[in-house]
C-alpha cells in the first residue's frame, strides 16, 4: 500500500483499512503505532473525504449515501449568504474512541454539510452525483472529476518523503555540513 499513499483517491479509504488491520494487533506495539497513526489524519476532513467516492474499492450503495448526503449539504448551503469558512473540521480520534469510530459507516460519518465544497473548490462539476453509481464510469463529469482528484498532490505525503530522504542523507552521504549543503542548493 506504499506505492498507492500519493494517490488522494485510494489515500482516505487505506488509512481506514489500515487503522482497523492495526486494531487487530493486541500488544503495545500495535498500540503505539495506533497513536503514532491516529496523527497523522489531519487531512482527512469533510472535504477531503469527498476523494474516496471515486475509490473502486468502495462500494455503489456507499457511493450513494456518499451522493445524497453531498447534495443535501449543497442544497442546506444554497440560501447560505455568509462567506464560506475554510474547513476547519480535523479528525481527532482518541486512541481509546478508535474502536467506536471504526464501526461508524465510514467514510459516510465524516461528510458534513460543507463536503460539497470540493466540487466547487477546484471547479468540478457534480451532476454525476444525482446519477446512479453503477452508470458513473461511463459519464464523462465522471471522468473529468476523477482525473482533476487524483491529480492532485498530497503535500504532507511528499514532505514526509523528503525528510526520511533527508534523514538517510544525513547519515550515509557525507559528514561535512558545507558539503551537505553545497549538494541541497545543486538538488533543490
Amino acid at each position: 500500500e506504499w506505492i498507492t499513499a500519493p494517490n488522494p483517491i485510494t489515500a482516505p479509504m487505506n488509512d481506514l483499512l489500515y487503522l482497523k488491520k492495526l486494531m487487530n494487533y493486541h500488544d503495545k506495539l500495535g498500540e503505539v503505532a495506533i497513536k503514532k497513526f491516529l496523527n497523522h489524519l489531519w487531512y482527512l476532513n469533510e472535504e477531503c473525504v469527498v476523494f474516496s467516492i471515486f475509490d473502486d474499492r468502495v462500494d455503489n450503495e456507499t457511493k450513494q449515501r456518499m451522493a445524497n448526503t453531498i447534495l443535501n449539504g449543497k442544497e442546506q448551503n444554497k440560501n447560505d449568504v455568509e462567506e464560506y469558512e475554510e474547513s476547519k473540521k480535523k479528525l481527532n480520534i482518541k486512541f481509546d474512541d478508535l474502536s467506536h469510530f471504526l464501526k461508524k459507516d465510514l467514510p459516510c460519518d465524516l461528510l458534513t454539510n460543507k463536503s460539497w465544497k470540493i466540487f466547487e473548490r477546484f471547479k468540478i462539476g457534480y451532476d454525476f452525483l444525482r446519477t446512479d453509481p453503477k452508470i458513473w464510469k461511463d459519464l464523462e463529469e465522471y471522468k473529468e472529476a476523477k482525473q482533476i482528484i487524483s491529480s492532485l498532490k498530497i503535500v504532507n505525503d511528499a514532505a514526509e518523503r523528503g525528510v526520511k530522504l533527508m534523514e538517510e542523507f544525513n547519515t550515509k552521504f557525507t559528514k561535512n555540513e558545507d558539503q551537505k549543503q553545497f549538494t541541497l542548493q545543486v538538488n533543490i
